[in-house]
């Protein structure tokens, strides 16, 4: 199995067409692929007393971290969870806390190699302070809505439109977290529910935004979603050992409406934030955080993974936080963070150059049900 790209070489701005080749045993799919690059913002207007915050965020992610993987109940993944290759047949790729990643030689996905036990994760995600909704203030929660999940909501619709030619009319969030991507669609007109396994997150979306979140399994409640147009994970699939059976059920929800797509938000092995962490690993508090990615994605493995489970690419976003990842790490170095709190306006632009040559940290890619 082999994943080509045929693309422009005179490529400018921030829009771009690509052919998606698979190539196995002989046969030859093309998808027609559109793709986006770069979403402008200023991340150090959503962040408040940034010098503190990383600060201590290190601290309780060496610790955390390198408690997690040295556990007594660890497992060994035995296959690549996105083609199933033996896990035998990969090549080291780096280590972060203790946790090993490696790569599949026949996908190129990256994944954490032993990891703890599917209990210890599921604890984790419900408990840990980084990933629980601890969020009190509205005026916080709407700047979030409105820098983060507003964007999202409008490409998707301009995505939606332009495969099914209508706007959606219905949405189902995967992993909504506090719902701000629920109640940005609602704004918008369209019908919007969430799942998310955190009871203090849906406390926050109950209080702040008045909505109810569904606490359930998602691939146990499948049945009460079937034939909403759209199931979106903002950030899910890599926090999970099984994305593809997470995957599958989105396809049995989307299949059955008469204008189906998925939308995953996934991070990029093939990044220049990749790079910096695996010069850096002592002082990751993102992307290559082991437990807040236990896998990350190449486009070919991303590709593999929709396909296998029955979904077309037809849309891929490019944009990250490289820059914001590279100013932090150099101020972890030099002991100065003056570089990354007074560059602002600047890491933006920096950005939008890095997002336009993908070699983004973040791909955001949309799947229709293959007919």
């Amino acid at each position: 199995m082999n994943w080509n790209k045929q693309t422009s070489l005179a490529q400018q701005g921030t829009r771009d067409k690509e052919i998606w080749i698979r190539e196995e045993n002989g046969k030859t799919a093309k998808f027609p692929v559109e793709i986006y690059m770069g979403k402008k913002t200023n991340l150090l207007k959503l962040k408040k007393n940034i010098v503190e915050s990383i600060q201590k965020q290190v601290s309780y992610y060496q610790d955390s971290r390198t408690k997690l993987y040295n556990q007594s109940e660890m497992e060994n993944v035995n296959c690549c969870m996105v083609c199933g290759t033996d896990s035998n047949d990969t090549s080291d790729a780096t280590t972060i806390y203790g946790a090993n990643y490696v790569q599949c030689n026949h996908c190129s996905h990256v994944y954490v190699i032993k990891r703890p036990a599917p209990k210890a994760i599921h604890n984790f995600y419900l408990n840990d302070i980084t990933y629980a909704a601890t969020y009190t203030d509205r005026s916080a929660a709407e700047s979030r809505l409105n820098s983060i999940a507003v964007p999202w909501a409008n490409w998707m619709i301009d995505v939606f439109e332009q495969q099914h030619g209508r706007k959606p009319k219905s949405v189902l969030d995967v992993g909504s977290g506090a719902g701000h991507f629920v109640e940005a669609c609602r704004r918008m007109g369209i019908q919007a529910d969430g799942v998310e396994l955190s009871e203090s997150s849906r406390e926050f979306s109950q209080e702040i935004w008045g909505i109810r979140l569904d606490g359930r399994d998602f691939t146990e409640v499948v049945e009460d979603y079937k034939g909403y147009d759209i199931v979106t994970f903002w950030g899910l699939l890599e926090h999970t050992p099984n994305p593809g059976q997470i995957l599958k059920a989105a396809f049995d929800v989307v299949s059955a409406s008469d204008a189906g797509m998925v939308i995953s938000k996934l991070p990029r092995w093939n990044s220049l934030s990749s790079a910096i962490q695996k010069l850096v690993p002592e002082t990751v508090i993102r992307h290559l955080d082991p437990m807040g990615h236990i896998m990350a994605f190449s486009d070919a493995s991303a590709a593999e993974l929709y396909t296998r489970n029955g979904f077309a690419p037809v849309a891929a976003w490019y944009y990250g936080m490289d820059i914001y990842e590279t100013f932090m790490q150099i101020g972890h170095k030099t002991s100065s963070f003056d570089p990354l709190i007074q560059t602002g306006d600047l890491q933006v632009e920096l950005q939008q150059a890095i997002d336009e040559v993908r070699f983004a940290d973040g791909l955001t890619l949309v799947g229709v049900p293959i007919v």
